[in-house]
C-alpha cells in the first residue's frame, strides 16, 4: 500500500502551471508570460557537466529553457553563499498551497545517468505535523503527453525532531529510508547529491548521497519511464511548524562523476 507521506501532496502540489518569478540579480532576458522559454528548447537534452552558484542570478536556468516559480519568494542573496558571492534563498509559507512552494527547474532529456547535486543550508529545524506533511528539497518528473512523480528527495523528524533525508519512488510506490542514523546539519551547508541512472525496465539504479556518505541505493529496479523529464530545485512544504521556512541552495549540479 502507498504510504501517504508523500504522494498525495506530491500529486496535488505538483500540477500547477509554471509561474516565473524574476530573483534580484537576473540580468538575462526572461519572459514572464511564457516560463522556460529561451535560448534551448524545453525537450532539448540535458547536458552533464551544468552548474550554477547564481552569480548571474537566475540565468544559468532560463538561458536553458528552465524556470524558477512559486507562489512562494526565490531571490538571490549575498548574505549566505557557499562558495561564491552568491546563494539562492527559497522561502515558503505552509499555511496554505498560494504560498507554500519556491523552486527552479531543469527541464529536458535527463542524461542516462548522472549525479544531480546541489548545497543546501537549512537554518533551523521545523516539525512535520502529520503523515500528510510534505518538506520537499530535490523533485523529479517526466513524462510524455502528461507528468507524473518520479523521484523526491525530502525532509522527516527522526525520533528526537532533527531532520533526516528520505527518498520516494513514485514509480514503486515506497518510501526508501536510510539504514544508517544520519541528520543534517543546522545553520551549516551540507550537499546533497542523487544519482539515478534512467531506465523503463528493471536495470535502473538510484542512491543518495549527503556529504559524499551513501546514504540509501537500490539497483535492479526502474527509476523513469518518461523521454522528459523536469529536476526541481528549491522549497516546498506543507504542514509544517512553524509555518514560514526558508532554505538556501548554492551550486546546483549536474555531473558525471561523485
Amino acid at each position: 500500500m502507498v504510504r501517504p507521506l508523500l504522494l498525495l501532496v506530491s500529486c496535488l502540489l505538483f500540477a500547477c502551471d509554471p509561474r516565473l518569478v524574476v530573483g534580484e540579480r537576473t540580468t538575462c532576458a526572461e519572459d514572464t508570460s511564457d516560463a522556460g522559454a529561451s535560448a534551448s528548447a524545453a525537450t532539448d537534452p540535458v547536458a552533464i557537466g551544468w552548474s550554477t552558484s547564481f552569480e548571474d542570478g537566475f540565468c544559468d536556468y532560463t538561458d536553458l529553457g528552465g524556470f524558477c516559480f512559486g507562489g512562494g519568494s526565490h531571490t538571490v542573496v549575498s548574505s549566505r553563499a557557499n562558495l561564491g558571492q552568491f546563494a539562492a534563498e527559497f522561502s515558503v509559507s505552509t499555511t496554505g498551497s498560494a504560498s507554500n512552494q519556491a523552486r527552479c527547474v531543469r527541464q529536458g532529456v535527463l542524461p542516462f545517468e548522472a549525479y544531480y547535486g546541489a548545497w543546501y543550508f537549512v537554518p533551523a529545524r521545523a516539525t512535520l505535523d502529520s503523515t500528510a506533511s510534505l518538506w520537499n528539497l530535490l523533485h523529479f518528473q517526466g513524462g510524455d503527453t502528461s507528468t507524473e512523480g518520479l523521484w523526491d528527495i525530502s525532509l522527516v523528524n527522526t525520533a528526537d525532531g532533527n531532520l533526516e533525508l528520505l527518498v520516494y519512488d513514485f514509480l514503486a510506490g515506497v518510501v526508501r529510508r536510510s539504514s544508517i542514523s544520519t541528520t543534517i546539519p543546522i545553520q551549516e551547508w551540507f550537499h546533497i547529491q542523487f544519482y539515478l541512472k534512467r531506465s523503463a525496465d528493471a536495470t535502473g539504479a538510484i542512491r543518495l548521497y549527503q556529504n559524499r556518505q551513501l546514504l540509501i541505493e537500490a539497483t535492479g529496479i526502474i527509476t523513469d519511464d518518461s523521454t522528459w523529464a523536469q529536476w526541481y530545485v528549491g522549497n516546498i512544504a506543507k504542514g509544517l511548524t512553524p509555518s514560514d521556512n526558508t532554505v538556501y541552495v548554492d551550486d546546483v549540479s549536474i555531473r558525471a562523476t561523485l
